[in-house]
């Protein structure tokens, strides 16, 4: 009697599609411009006590004010967009991210320097609160990088910049929790329709049991060929989810295959095959590999045709290689033949799992055959036979 194989649980493993959330559209357009305003009114909120109560009194134009204003508010942005940069892309890698925050050091220093020359001479503010302006204004470029006073004047606008990027970290965090929680909801999802596909092979495995009891008696070569398919279905169903699978399995899904093949085409083919009886139950192959050149074989080599065709497949495994070689005739007026995808994706599967394989394809006029060599890969923890 057939068995109805069991129902494994899905085991797919959901990850966050991405490292980065990104905004998008006008929300993106949103985020930044609310930001850059954020940045701004911080900037001012701090130059409020000096304007209203400075010592000495300072009369200047409404101009000059706005000078250290917009000077410290440039480099807050370009400290939070160099920040938010380094991290996300290089966060892991902290040799990499080093020589970030070294660069992203000068880069401020670069604009601070700068700006505070383009403060004093176009903004006429002589010197701001901090007395960064003049510090500048008496060492040049070089001597004032790497001078220790320059690093106590900039550490004001370092902190400053701390108050976007946690608002930043804050965001980022409740919109990975949000992204977690919809992930769990899609996987409960895919569980439940996963269970749910179920039905649909359970129903045909009960079909072919049925077919299988009342065929047993009276029709011993339909009852064959039921288990057979059978066997194809829940090998094809159940047992090629992983990468590998053992060749053992994959030859007798081969074996299986040729059988209701002979009968659907015993009057107008001759097939010859060599197979070995018995592998190594260590050897693995990728599933479905070798019966696409198989179907091929089947599909083109037996059309209409005044002559008998012919297909012929040897497999043989020497020293973990196995060498494949397949031919079949060629009808006289073949059928056009559309596509290719069958054998395009085998190549690539090929390429992919197999970089060293050799596979040679001959079309003739009245055959076509394909030979094909590849190493095969061995199941940890099995003895080799």
């Amino acid at each position: 009697m057939l068995t109805d194989p069991s129902t494994p649980l899905l085991t797919s493993q959901l990850a966050l599609l991405t490292d980065e959330t990104r905004y998008r559209g006008w929300t993106r357009i949103g985020f930044h411009g609310v930001l850059l305003l954020g940045v701004f009114l911080l900037i001012f909120s701090t130059y409020i006590p000096w304007f209203l109560y400075p010592n000495p009194s300072l009369h200047y134009p409404v101009k000059t004010y706005a000078g250290p204003i917009l000077r410290d508010s440039l480099s807050v942005i370009v400290q939070y967009y160099s920040l938010v940069y380094l991290f996300t892309h290089y966060g892991r890698r902290p040799l990499v991210l080093l020589l970030g925050l070294a660069l992203y050091y000068v880069v401020l220093f670069t604009v601070y320097y700068y700006s505070s020359y383009i403060v004093k001479h176009y903004f006429g503010l002589t010197d701001d609160y901090s007395g960064s302006i003049n510090h500048f204004e008496r060492l040049p470029y070089g001597r004032a990088l790497f001078n220790l006073g320059t690093f106590f004047h900039l550490l004001f606008i370092i902190e400053r910049a701390f108050y976007p990027l946690a608002v930043k970290l804050v965001l980022e965090v409740y919109r990975r929790q949000v992204r977690h929680g919809q992930l769990q909801q899609q996987y409960t999802r895919l569980e439940l329709d996963f269970l749910k596909s179920q039905i649909n092979p359970h129903f045909l495995f009960n079909v072919l049991n049925s077919i299988y009891a009342l065929t047993e008696e009276e029709s011993p070569q339909a009852a064959r060929i039921t288990l057979q398919l059978s066997g194809m279905m829940r090998y094809a169903l159940y047992e090629t989810a992983d990468s590998l699978v053992p060749l053992s399995k994959e030859l007798s899904f081969i074996r299986n295959y040729m059988n209701l093949e002979q009968l659907r085409t015993a009057k107008r083919l001759a097939l010859a095959s060599e197979l070995p009886e018995s592998v190594d139950e260590s050897l693995q192959i990728a599933p479905f590999l070798l019966i696409t050149f198989l179907e091929n074989a089947f599909k083109h080599g037996v059309q209409n045709n005044a002559q008998k065709s012919w297909v012929k497949l040897s497999l043989v495994i020497i020293d973990d290689v196995l060498n494949l070689s397949l031919s079949n005739s060629k009808p006289v007026n073949p059928y056009p033949m559309l596509g290719g995808l069958g054998l395009s994706n085998v190549k690539k599967r090929l390429s992919l799992q197999y970089p060293d394989h050799r596979l040679r394809i001959l079309d003739e006029e009245t055959t076509y055959s394909i030979t094909l060599q590849l190493t095969l890969s061995r199941k940890e923890g099995l003895v080799r036979q």
